[in-house]
């Protein structure tokens, strides 16, 4: 692939990528809070970032208190269709597993399974090919207790982890 032009199915490019992404978060995480606090978050979150992953400067969401909360009100400039596939993956890795985390019990158990549905099963193969891991997102949430209605449970004789949903 071309660096200075990532394209994906032969017609994404990594800003058409983020913005689905971004925005199928916020959709996802609307209705467990409120437009104004999801969008807030996600903005929150690429400021936060922008020290380990420079080219976020690249996307910009408006003024929160005007927007229109539309796929639209998320602006990304071309310059980010020249990162690689590697980096901009594990941005959108830290960007999911940082809104969960942020979300906690609010985002529910299912909250990656809602986002994958949302984001649609094309998005998701590419994004996946970028090295974005949802399972490993929701074991890690599972594992440090994030989703704490599970807990990991392991059997002696067979040395197998596996988890178990508390109270069974």
């Amino acid at each position: 692939m071309d660096s200075t032009q990532n394209k994906y199915e032969g017609r994404f490019d990594n800003s058409n990528i983020i913005k689905k992404t971004i925005f199928s978060l916020i959709t996802v995480a609307t209705p467990k809070t409120s437009d104004e606090y999801a969008w807030s978050c996600v903005k929150n979150l690429l400021i936060e970032l922008k020290n380990t992953y420079p080219f976020l400067k690249y996307i910009r969401i408006g003024n929160i208190e005007t927007l229109d909360y539309r796929i639209d009100d998320i602006n990304i400039t071309l310059e980010i269709n020249s990162v690689s596939p590697d980096e901009l993956g594990r941005a959108i890795q830290d960007i999911i597993d940082l809104l969960k985390k942020r979300l906690g019990k609010k985002a529910g158990y299912f909250f990656l399974q809602e986002f994958k549905q949302v984001l649609g099963e094309e998005y998701h193969s590419i994004i996946k090919r970028m090295g974005v891991d949802l399972r490993l997102i929701e074991l890690k949430n599972q594992l440090y207790g994030f989703d704490e209605d599970y807990k990991i449970k392991d059997r002696a004789d067979t040395n197998i982890a596996f988890l178990e949903k508390n109270g069974i």
